[in-house]
């Protein structure tokens, strides 16, 4: 017997859209195709209404510092769930960064309690080197990730420490491009100003210089990479002419395709963020590359900072902008307008997170795959509130906008963990993905 039945859904997929029933059984898709044989405990009509595979978010932040994890798991896995994502790929905290085994295990551990939302972790590379990073995987790091524009302390790695990663490790490699010399100056210059302009401070030109130099290394050692949080169209130039001859992928952030330094100047004091806000031409471009398949994925870059942390002197002030409870609305408003297809959507939020990364059993609506699901429907844009994000953040660079509402219904291992952005079951727990070695 199936645990539930859901009726005449519209099943989106990269593919295309099928008018069909979804039976579940133990937290699995057990059935996709029209009236299945065998009764349901449950049954849910979804005539009318879409249904995609959970967001897969690969790139969040959820803790400044260890004593953080299990509040700061709680409720930002609470708030990601609410808006759609169903599984987050952590990127650490900055004052610890998940660089060690033992960091790893102490990080699962909270993570099995506290997380609602499925869960994976990223492993940080550090000047510890190719042996240690490697134990990460080995413990269970869903891949390897490089901050490129490092140029202090044990994530900043030489040349000849970065090329031992693309040899010496396996899997996917994450990277955060950036030219640590560049930005180093950049650094240097801006410190003699007390309120600089974060593009000073992280110039686009470090970002494409970074693209070029990793470009010659995946030539070199045919090393398949992934890049973490594009901001401009200068670093997009440079994969242009080896797209699909080299295994090179690329995300960008909601913040990037939203937001530029011209259309949110007022808010700027309070954008603060690795990579910056760029400018609208940036803007404009990543959304032409984003229509026309330069870029592959789309990722939060969250980071739940309250908004007094944002509001202290630059060179004091938290970067980061929280995401991940509105990515997915902030998406559907694309496609409202017309940016992106439904069928896009999908692929760039579920398909693509899960096939670059390896993630078994998610990101498609096929039987064995887990019954994690997003129902929605296509409607009107809504005024969004602040007073009622779950995240700690408590506030949005998006608060003046009108976006499309949470989800109707997100499953969680077959479960309805939210209801219309709101939690249903707090009982719910995600699991620790697995991924293909």
């Amino acid at each position: 017997m199936y645990d539930l039945l859901i009726e005449d859904a519209t099943i989106v997929s990269a593919s295309g859209r099928q008018v069909a029933d979804i039976a579940i059984e133990d937290g699995v898709i057990a059935y996709v195709g029209s009236r299945p044989a065998g009764r349901s405990k449950e049954k849910l009509s979804a005539i009318g209404k879409f249904v995609m595979p959970g967001v897969i978010d690969t790139s969040v932040y959820l803790s400044w510092a260890p004593s953080d994890l299990p509040d700061h798991w709680t409720q930002e896995t609470r708030a990601a769930v609410a808006g759609g994502v169903t599984t987050v790929i952590e990127l650490g905290d900055r004052g610890t960064p998940t660089t060690t085994p033992a960091r790893l295990n102490a990080r699962r551990k909270v993570a099995r309690k506290a997380s609602r939302a499925n869960f994976g972790f990223w492993g940080m590379a550090s000047q510890a080197g190719a042996d240690t990073a490697q134990r990460l995987l080995e413990a269970g790091a869903v891949a390897l990730q490089v901050d490129m524009g490092a140029f202090n302390g044990p994530l900043a790695l030489d040349d000849g420490l970065l090329e031992d990663l693309f040899v010496r490790t396996t899997g996917v490699l994450g990277v955060q491009a950036a030219d640590p010399s560049l930005l180093k100056a950049a650094a240097q210059t801006a410190s003699n100003h007390e309120k600089p302009a974060d593009t000073d401070v992280f110039p686009g030109e470090a970002g494409a210089a970074a693209v070029l130099r990793l470009v010659d290394l995946v030539k070199a050692h045919q090393r398949q990479i992934h890049l973490i949080q594009i901001s401009t169209a200068a670093e997009l130039h440079p994969l242009d002419p080896i797209r699909g001859d080299l295994p090179i992928s690329v995300e960008t952030s909601p913040h990037h395709l939203f937001l530029s330094c011209e259309t949110s100047a007022e808010l700027l004091p309070v954008l603060k963020n690795r990579p910056p806000i760029r400018p609208e031409l940036d803007r404009r471009s990543l959304w032409t590359a984003t229509r026309r398949r330069r870029i592959d994925s789309i990722a939060s870059g969250h980071t739940g900072v309250i908004r007094d942390d944002k509001l202290r002197p630059y060179w004091e002030a938290t970067p980061g902008l929280p995401g991940t409870e509105l990515m997915l609305s902030l998406i559907r408003t694309a496609v409202h307008h017309g940016r992106l297809g439904l069928e896009r959507m999908v692929e760039l939020l579920s398909e693509s997170p899960a096939r670059l990364l390896g993630v078994v059993g998610k990101g498609r609506i096929e039987k064995g795959y887990d019954a994690d699901l997003v129902l929605f429907s296509e409607g009107r844009l809504a005024p969004l509130s602040e007073r009622t994000l779950l995240s700690r953040a408590r506030w949005t660079p998006y608060g003046n906008k009108e976006l499309a509402p949470p989800p109707e219904l997100v499953f969680v291992g077959g479960r309805v963990a939210a209801r219309n952005g709101a939690i249903a079951d707090d009982d719910v727990r995600g699991r620790e993905i697995r991924t293909r070695r």
